[in-house]
């Protein structure tokens, strides 16, 4: 019989269930410190991590920001320097809107993870340099820039030119500059934290007048205008006019396009060339009226030669931009009517249109009144009031003041007689509205005084008061009125001489509303006694004709006031 190999036996079932139970604890034992090793690692920055060069390796996230708030707060908070052609502004970067961001910073670097590589890199890995995330609020920092820009910012320098002494001188106009806001911005934008200084950017600003323009203007107009004297040749008679004068005839001006140009006083040319050149040029002179002997005379018309004005200054324009003995403008005169012909004059009728006569107080006591009249009436005296024209009594006078001869003397105030300037020009103007009534010419503005004064025609008076109240009328005939006045005696006689309109008639009404005047006593050493006199109203009418016929007719109602009499009871009154 063969002999038969034994086989090894089979585990018995429960060695291979000891087997399974130790394979299970094993692999439990692993798990359970897998998953540990997660757990922590999940929980701590990566070995060899750091930001900005902190190393925050191995800490929790919590540990790692406050290691980074506490080291990188100098770098958060140091001021940004913007570097400006050699000077330096500064910015705090919490009011420009510059923060770190360290919650971006951190994100991602930690949780938990069971992949074998994540936690294979997490342990083995050297680490690496997280980029320093910042947050930019983009407005605030224009804004905090902005206001750097106001202190970088030079206006412009405005050139300009001008004249004196007969030179021209000029002005640089200089670039001006300002920040450019917004590349500045980005400037900080694209390197903070890092790097805390930065060049801003700078524009140039163009001033309104290029300096080019300047110098083609001096160049080319300013400067060869006043180069030299130019010659005024008027039919052959000849003037120089200097380059001292020149230069005062010359303005500069700026157009709207930015570009210079140059401005004549044309004026001023005409008035050098017809003072520098009288036997050549001869003013046109009227026809007109003077009194001579006392009488009204025609005075005869004469024809002017003047200078063809238009020419001359196109010819002194043309000569402004030449040079040495070109420098000439040439030009002919031409012969000029007057305006007022002796074929005009020949209509005229120079007869006494009215005359009327003022008496006036006289004596020692009123040598200062009576002397004002005289003064007053010098003024008057020949005056000419072509047609058309109106005469104003106050023009005529003024100014009421001492180097005009006035002197003080009586007059109303409030009512009262009292000492001013001037005083008894009233007289003159009562006699001027009388005389330009019965004249028939045209009443534009008279004032009666506030009281009757017994020596002036009733409702036919006017005070004067320069500034305040005129007597004035027009000459509405075709004929010049010449107004000739004089002191007869203790008269004073005015004549209108002239070529009278209408005849004129005058209406005197009845007085009315009396109202009797008070008696006051005044011991100031300035008092004036005063007659009593009662108030009432009066209306009194011009009525004009024209060959026999009503032409028109215009009432004036006048209202006095009482005059009280006034004692002065002074001493020194007395």
């Amino acid at each position: 019989m063969e002999e038969r190999q034994s086989l090894p036996e089979e585990p018995q079932r429960n060695e291979w269930i000891g087997i399974l139970v130790r394979s299970l604890v094993a692999v439990l034992v692993l798990g359970g410190g897998y998953y540990a090793a997660a757990q922590y690692l999940g929980g701590r920055v990566p070995n060899g991590t750091a930001v900005e060069g902190i190393a925050i390796g191995g800490l929790s996230p919590e540990d790692a920001r406050s290691t980074l708030e506490t080291r990188l707060e100098d770098m958060a908070t140091e001021e940004v320097a913007i570097d400006v052609e050699g000077e330096t502004f500064r910015i705090e970067p919490a009011e420009a809107g510059l923060t770190l961001d360290l919650d971006t910073t951190l994100s991602n670097i930690t949780g938990v993870s069971y992949d074998p590589r994540v936690l294979w890199h997490r342990i083995a890995d050297g680490g690496e340099d997280l980029p320093l995330a910042v947050t930019v609020d983009r407005a605030a920092l224009e804004r905090a820039v902005g206001e750097v820009a106001a202190d970088v910012s030079i206006e412009p320098t405005e050139g300009k030119v001008w004249f004196t002494v007969g030179e021209v001188r000029s002005k640089e106009s200089e670039l001006g500059r300002e920040l450019d806001v917004a590349a500045t911005s980005d400037a900080i934008e694209g390197v903070w934290p890092q790097v805390t200084t930065v060049t801003g950017t700078v524009t140039p600003t163009d001033p309104v007048l290029a300096q080019a323009e300047i110098e083609r203007f001096v160049g080319d107009v300013a400067g060869p205008a006043v180069a030299g004297p130019i010659t005024v040749d008027v039919d052959g008679e000849k003037s120089q006019i200097s380059p001292n004068q020149i230069a005062r005839l010359l303005e500069v001006r700026q157009r709207d396009d930015h570009t210079l140009s140059l401005h004549l006083d044309t004026e001023g040319v005409l008035k050098i060339v017809s003072g520098t050149l009288e036997e050549a040029t001869v003013a046109p002179q009227n026809a007109g009226v003077v009194l001579d002997g006392g009488r009204a005379v025609i005075t005869r018309a004469r024809m002017g030669q003047v200078v063809d004005e238009e020419a001359l200054i196109e010819e002194f324009k043309k000569a402004l931009q030449k040079e040495g003995k070109h420098r000439v403008a040439k030009v002919g005169t031409t012969e000029v009517k007057p305006e007022i012909t002796d074929e005009d004059a020949a209509k005229w009728d120079m007869s006494a249109m009215a005359t009327f006569r003022s008496t006036f107080p006289g004596g020692a006591a009123n040598a200062d009144r009576t002397e004002n009249i005289r003064v007053g009436l010098g003024h008057v005296n020949g005056t000419v009031v072509m047609p058309g024209e109106t005469f104003s009594l106050a023009n005529t006078l003024a100014p009421i003041t001492p180097e005009r001869g006035y002197v003080e003397a009586g007059v109303i105030s409030g009512g009262r007689l009292v000492k001013g300037i001037g005083g008894g020009l009233s007289q003159v103007s009562t006699t001027v509205l009388n005389t330009a009534w019965e004249a028939g010419v045209r009443l534009d503005e008279f004032h009666p005084h506030s009281y009757y004064i017994e020596r002036y025609p009733v409702g036919k008076e006017a005070t004067i008061a320069v500034g305040l109240l005129d007597n004035r009328w027009t000459n509405d005939t075709d004929t010049p009125i010449v107004v000739q006045t004089y002191i007869d005696g203790s008269d004073i006689v005015m004549t209108f001489w002239g070529d009278r309109k209408y005849d004129v008639d005058t209406i005197t009404g009845a007085r009315t509303s009396y109202v009797q005047p008070e008696k006051k006593k005044d011991d100031s050493a300035s008092c004036l006694p005063q007659s009593p006199q009662p108030g009432f109203t009066i209306t009194v009418t011009r009525i004009l004709s024209q060959s026999g016929s009503e032409a028109g007719r215009q009432s004036y109602t006048t209202t006095y006031h009482p005059s009280d009499e006034v004692v002065c009871t002074n001493p020194s009154r007395r």
